[in-house]
């Protein structure tokens, strides 16, 4: 008996001296399988080209403006605006501008039932089957504006057509923004037979606040917002640091309030003549946008934009009416149940952003986002703190730390599926390619990996904008992380060093001058 328990203790202190090695071996070992069945690229809202006249491209696309046409918009519209302005006539403003935006936006609006305005289309050429192998990595393409589940039965027809081509009795699917609702959408259905393993990333299954805030009405402009969508805009700019000190002082002295006062009566005023008219089709019109339009903003939603802004209209929207009514009875109603199942037939992975706050024209700026899906949204369930917060203690109390990240903004329990959902820190919504190795190893490993599979793929990540890649995010990164103070310190640094540039070329041009 005494030497069964002393082997017992040698055997279990082995095992304490070499669990690291042995971890690490078996994250290793769990080396993808080969490419043997072909990938699918399922995009989101704005991926493809949308031709003017599907019969003659040489006509170009919609959607697709170059600068000299947004410019020459600009120049078109601003003597109109200061002209009604100095005259304080807001309807006249309206009307006037009413006819450039409708002339911009031509072709964008679809037909009241949803459908195509004129010959607009995305065309989508199949690839040459002799170039579709069980290792191919294949982009489906599709009209985003219209009803998900049409892009789902075209989705369901290139599915079949890629596993007949290749060979293959599966496929793996990865898909992005609107690309989650499309593929959920055809899973709702067609099932989940076909497809071996998905990648949801970053999608808005689940919703985007701001959209159903904009469609609900809930428009109104602040300086924190300006702000904070400011820092996002000038991201890799030169002068970044520079440009976002100004802009914070600017907001901490009121001058950002000020403008946005008169950009909430601009939207107070005009709204009467170019929200029916103009936005509200434009968007609205969209089934497509109707799916990423979160639960709890449905009704409201449904009621601002068919009883309130068409309140007057006798246009006949009840077959968009109907396609919104079919899509939230086959899809919305049973989503959680659908990702449930497919979890259960398939590898299911799920990628969710976050490190920005959300367009700044809804109330709900504060948002943690990628810059446009809320990250609770994308992660399937997440807690998450507001944009520049952190979770609170009492938040986070009786929560496994391994669930928080590093700098407190996530709690990853409350996630759909916790173990296979990843979180990007300063990861922006419309960046994929530092991502394409990492899907691929998880959707080829030939079973359902998790965030403790893959030592450099652990559950926190973080994405280097100067390399343009993704790593481990840690606690260390997180306490080196630059504080309030340090920005402000950085700014009077790098101000300090704009103004030494410019007396020295001053006094470069004086000495010149008297030479």
């Amino acid at each position: 008996m005494k030497l069964t328990k002393k082997a017992f203790a040698l055997l279990l202190s082995l095992l304490l001296i070499f669990a690291p090695v042995l971890t690490v071996t078996a994250a290793a070992a769990a080396a993808p399988k080969q490419k043997d069945i072909p990938m699918i690229n399922v995009h989101g809202f704005m991926a493809a080209h949308i031709y003017k006249d599907k019969n003659d491209p040489s006509k170009g696309y919609i959607w697709d403006w170059s600068q000299e046409e947004i410019l020459d918009l600009i120049k078109k519209a601003l003597p109109i605006i200061a002209k009604y302005f100095v005259l304080d006539d807001w309807d006249g403003m309206a009307n006037a501008v009413l006819p450039l935006a409708l002339e911009f936006f031509d072709g964008c609006i679809l037909e009241p039932d949803g459908s195509p305005a004129g010959n607009t289309a995305v065309k989508f050429e199949y690839p040459d089957p002799s170039t579709i192998k069980k290792d191919s990595v294949l982009d489906f393409s599709y009209d985003w504006r219209l009803d998900p589940l049409d892009s789902a039965a075209e989705l369901n027809k290139f599915i079949d057509y890629v596993l007949e081509c290749s060979g293959a009795d599966q496929v793996a699917l990865t898909c992005h923004s609107l690309g989650g609702v499309v593929t959920t959408s055809y899973i709702s259905l067609y099932g989940d037979k076909k497809l071996r393993s998905v990648c949801y990333n970053t999608t808005a299954i689940y919703g985007e606040t701001y959209t159903g805030e904009l469609l609900s009405g809930k428009m109104v402009l602040s300086g924190d917002a300006i702000q904070y969508y400011l820092e996002y805009a000038f991201e890799g700019m030169d002068y970044e640091k520079l440009l976002n000190g100004i802009i914070s002082v600017a907001n901490g002295l009121g001058l950002l309030d000020f403008v946005c006062n008169f950009g909430n009566l601009a939207l107070e005023k005009l709204s009467p003549i170019l929200l029916p008219e103009v936005v509200v089709p434009l968007f609205a019109g969209m089934p497509s946008i109707w799916a990423m339009v979160p639960d709890e903003y449905v009704d409201a939603s449904r009621d601002y934009v068919f009883n309130v802004v068409y309140k007057d209209s006798d246009v006949d929207r009840s077959a968009l009416i109907e396609k919104l009514d079919n899509y939230d009875e086959i899809v919305r109603a049973h989503k959680t149940e659908t990702l449930r199942q497919l979890n259960e037939d398939a590898n299911l992975y799920v990628f969710s952003r976050y490190g920005y706050s959300t367009i700044p024209i809804v109330p709900s700026y504060s948002r943690l986002t990628d810059s446009v899906v809320d990250t609770k949204y994308s992660s399937f369930g997440a807690t998450t703190a507001d944009y520049k917060n952190k979770l609170s203690d009492e938040e986070i109390a009786g929560t496994d730390p391994a669930y928080i990240s590093p700098d407190r903004m996530i709690d990853a329990s409350t996630c759909l599926f916790p173990e296979q959902t990843w979180f990007f820190k300063d990861f922006p919504h419309a960046t994929n390619a530092p991502l394409e190795e990492m899907i691929e190893t998880l959707l080829y490993t030939d079973f359902q990996a998790t965030v403790d599979t893959y030592e450099e793929y652990p559950r926190f990540m973080q994405f280097n904008r100067e390399t343009n890649t993704v790593s481990p995010y840690t606690a260390a990164d997180a306490a080196g992380e630059v504080t309030f103070v340090q920005k402000l310190l950085n700014f009077l640094r790098i101000l300090t060093e704009k103004l030494q540039t410019l007396f020295e070329r001053i006094k470069t041009v004086v000495a010149a001058f008297r030479g």
